[in-house]
């Protein structure tokens, strides 16, 4: 700047300089005015208003922050994030952690929860999840939660909407009355509910299977039942003799610091994979294969370095027992990736899961001559107490659900025309939802007062002719009937003679193409395709929650775990 003016406005130049070197003592050259760098300029800016619109958004970032990545609110207080931020934004000062507790986080928890539920409201049909959970870390609480399934321009959206404190006796009458209140609480129609997911608990079974008051189906999780059934066939004497083996050799190694390091070096010498044994989860049988199936790989090494110790012999399974464990991971290996594969829930799984026993009660458990005395009755076992699990009333939703979605279409039916027959059904009752639901609109309509001015006169015809016209249709519901039949046979023929999608291929994108060619079609594919095979999404809620009511933080409140559950799983990225 004092370049500029010397060298363009000299008289002005002169001036401040005269004035600057009456007020100082040092040079009177222009070179002892310095200007403040920028960083220097910066530090002595004022800090950001609490009001201000940045300090408003960095308070919404590290809310968004603490909810996303399940941190505890009182890392705001820590030196090491104040110290953070100032070095980061030092014209921001943290507020204090009872600001965020109390007043950003309910901000944003009231904000979006009013966003969800504008969403859930944009679905027609809907699918449901619940399980109970109780906390660990000392406090022990009992949670129940609730999730929720439904199509929005033929996209699947999923929900978190509760993980509630629930001190009462797990009945089914409360479990029941929980549910209701919270469909209650979220506006949710209860005959839009099309299927409530659970465990095979006998709580939630009776609070759901066959119950009149809810009209969904309750559909067993996948992976339960899956779960149910090897676990029955693994209480074999023998399999589990040699399980327990297998077990004990894992103790074994977990117990001696110095056996794990031996085990290290003689995977080097033997140049095979350097890996730990790994330790089962007694209730999930995909644990129980992951742990035999590493000690079979590690068997060498393992029985190199118990070579060493003579103390340690007997931790070495038996030569029979080992034989027991190759043939029971001959079965578990195929059945490992199912539970995974269906347990999705940004697409579509219930129609799979037809294709999916099929293809492990047909293929994997099917009896051969060659197999031995010990699979064939695990195979046995398996099959049975799998195929006990699905009730016919479930089975013909999986068929219908199957049915409509592209990759399958009847390819899977016990009987195509069984399932065809569903279908036309299916569709003729939700016509006839639409029509009573359109007709009790219009007859809200007609009681408003009609309007007088002159303008009005063009509506008044409209209704006059639109009641004609369905006082015409109501005389002819017969034959209206049928026409909805034959035209769901008709395009029933058009969608079975088209080729099946590619597996990998998203069958909501395809109905999104195809709907207004199979309107009828289309509206019982959007009914069932919403169902999720699992009751995945729930544990997903549980396995989450106990992050955030960690050991820590066990003196957590119940609605403050429900409030910070909410945000994880509803905030966007």
């Amino acid at each position: 700047m004092f370049a500029h003016l010397r060298d363009n406005h000299p008289v002005q130049f002169r001036e401040i300089k005269s004035s600057h070197a009456s007020s100082s003592t040092g040079s009177s050259s222009a070179e002892a005015i310095v200007q403040p760098t920028v960083k220097e300029a910066f530090q002595h800016q004022a800090s950001y208003a609490p009001s201000s619109h940045r300090s408003k958004e960095i308070n919404h970032a590290i809310a968004y922050c603490i909810a996303k990545d399940m941190m505890p609110i009182h890392t705001v207080a820590k030196p090491g994030f104040q110290k953070l931020m100032k070095t980061t934004v030092p014209l921001y000062k943290v507020p204090s952690q009872k600001f965020f507790s109390k007043t950003e986080l309910p901000k944003m928890y009231n904000s979006l929860k009013e966003d969800v539920g504008k969403r859930i409201a944009q679905g027609k049909w809907y699918a449901a999840t619940t399980d109970l959970w109780t906390s660990s870390g000392g406090s022990g609480h009992p949670y129940i939660s609730f999730t929720i399934h439904y199509l929005t321009d033929w996209k699947l959206q999923s929900n978190c909407l509760e993980t509630q404190f629930f001190p009462e006796d797990h009945t089914a009458e409360n479990i029941r009355e929980f549910f209701d209140n919270m469909l209650q609480e979220w506006g949710i129609n209860k005959e839009r509910l099309v299927s409530i997911a659970t465990d095979n608990a006998t709580n939630m079974k009776k609070a759901f299977q066959g119950d009149t008051t809810f009209p969904s189906q309750w559909l067993g999780c996948f992976g339960h039942n899956l779960n149910l059934a090897i676990s029955k066939a693994l209480k074999n004497q023998r399999v589990d003799t040699a399980v327990r083996s297998c077990r004990h050799l894992v103790q074994g190694f977990s117990r001696s610091w110095k056996r794990r390091r031996e085990l290290r070096n003689k995977q080097e010498a033997l140049r095979v994979p350097q890996k730990s044994l790994i330790h089962d989860v007694v209730t999930r049988w995909g644990s129980t294969q992951k742990m035999l199936q590493r000690f079979i790989e590690q068997q060498q090494a393992v029985s190199a370095v118990l070579a060493t110790e003579r103390g340690a012999w007997h931790l070495m399974p038996k030569d029979a027992d080992i034989a027991v464990i190759e043939q029971v991971l001959q079965i578990l290996q195929p059945l490992s990736a199912f539970t995974d594969a269906l347990a999705s829930e940004s697409r579509v799984s219930l129609s799979a899961q037809r294709p999916v026993l099929s293809h492990i009660i047909s293929d994997i458990l099917e009896v051969k001559n060659e197999d031995s005395a010990l699979t064939k009755d695990l195979k046995r076992v398996m099959k049975s107490d799998l195929e006990s699990r699905y009730t016919p009333e479930a089975k013909k939703v999986m068929d219908l659900t199957s049915f409509v979605d592209p990759r399958f279409k009847g390819s899977f039916s016990d009987d195509l025309n069984v399932t065809v027959n569903c279908c036309i059904e299916e569709a003729s009752k939700l016509s006839e939802m639409t029509t009573s639901e359109g007709a009790s609109h219009t007859e809200q309509s007609s009681t408003t007062p009609p309007p007088t001015s002159e303008k009005q006169s063009l509506a008044t015809l409209l209704n006059k002719i639109t009641s004609t016209r369905q006082q015409r249709a109501e005389e002819q519901e017969g034959e209206g009937n049928l026409s909805i039949k034959s035209k769901t046979e008709a395009e029933i023929k058009v969608y079975l003679s088209g080729p099946l999608i590619k597996s990998e291929a998203d069958p909501l994108q395809w109905w999104s193409l195809h709907a207004e060619e199979l309107p009828h079609l289309a509206t019982v594919a959007e009914k069932f395709l919403c169902i999720p095979a699992t009751s995945v999404p729930s544990e997903r809620v549980f396995s989450a929650s106990g992050h955030i009511l960690s050991p820590q933080r066990s003196k957590l409140k119940p609605e403050k775990v429900n409030m910070l559950t909410f945000l994880h799983f509803n905030l966007g990225d």
